[in-house]
């Protein structure tokens, strides 16, 4: 064999592995990973949580962003393995939709799957505004998902009580954490349903928050081992995923079902986070 014929092998070789493996990846990242649905669950302490709430159960999804890369098959066999969780209560934090607000009328009837014994909730995206948010807010309230724009709640146990805000998008809407707030009683813990995860830094300063639970950021969608998240949106960037203690405030943000701009997910699979409250 000629050095000529033997570097020849060698490069095509090389060509050939590399391009295998990109493509083996692309594929992963394309048609694997966002379909391969992940359960988390994270333990939250909450010092001032009623006794009655101890070992609340609570199943948050976000970003769903229905069609065209998230298909209302994926979206069923969440809602199919949420159920099986039995959890107390659901939140789901925006962005139902991605190219056209009427998608949620295809989405609503799927999320209202989910019987939690204390009700489902949700609150409006950046998306949803961008598409149609009243379109989107009627399809979830027709499905009996109660949409907190904001606005709050009193969830209640026996004698004890839970606040839950819902406060409208920090990137689209129109937010209004201390009108969300107008029911509260000092003396409750409260829960904060609000889509991007940043906005804690703002709305803590004006209201007492035990737990915010957000989306937004899909985790980074695209993490790349040693770097982390490629691109984080706005409001998204401080707390892309998981549980963080912001000062006297506690934060879960979620990674999200589906996805936008590429239709891919990379070290980041689609979440199902099941949250259990404890005194």
């Amino acid at each position: 064999m000629t050095r000529r014929e033997f570097l020849k092998i060698a490069r095509n070789t090389a060509v050939g592995s590399a391009l295998a493996s990109g493509l083996t990846t692309a594929g992963y990242a394309a048609l694997f990973e966002p379909n391969r649905l992940k359960i988390s669950r994270t333990q939250v302490q909450m010092k001032r949580l009623p006794r009655r709430f101890d070992g609340l159960r609570i199943v948050l999804m976000a970003d769903f962003h229905l069609f065209p890369f998230t298909s209302a098959e994926l979206i069923k066999q969440a809602i199919h393995q949420a159920n099986a969780l039995n959890a107390d209560l659901a939140l789901f934090a925006g962005d139902f939709v991605y190219s056209e607000a009427e998608a949620a009328t295809e989405l609503s009837p799927i999320l209202a799957q989910l019987n939690p014994k204390l009700g489902s909730f949700a609150a409006l995206g950046n998306h949803d505004h961008m598409k149609g948010a009243t379109v989107v807010q009627r399809a979830l309230m027709r499905s009996g998902i109660e949409v907190l724009n904001n606005r709050g709640v009193t969830l209640s146990i026996g004698r004890d009580s839970l606040y839950l805000a819902g406060v409208d998008s920090m990137a689209g809407g129109a937010p209004d954490v201390r009108a969300a707030f107008t029911d509260h009683r000092s003396d409750t813990p409260t829960l904060v349903l609000a889509h991007e995860p940043d906005a804690i830094d703002y709305y803590s300063q004006q209201v007492p928050i035990d737990l915010q639970l957000s989306g937004h950021s899909h985790g980074g969608q695209i993490r790349v081992p040693g770097i982390g998240p490629v691109i984080l949106p706005p409001w998204g960037r401080r707390y892309p995923r998981g549980l963080y203690q912001v000062n006297d405030s506690q934060l879960f943000t979620s990674q999200g079902i589906g996805m936008v701009d590429l239709p891919i997910r990379i070290n980041c699979p689609p979440e199902i986070a099941e949250i259990t409250l404890t005194c």
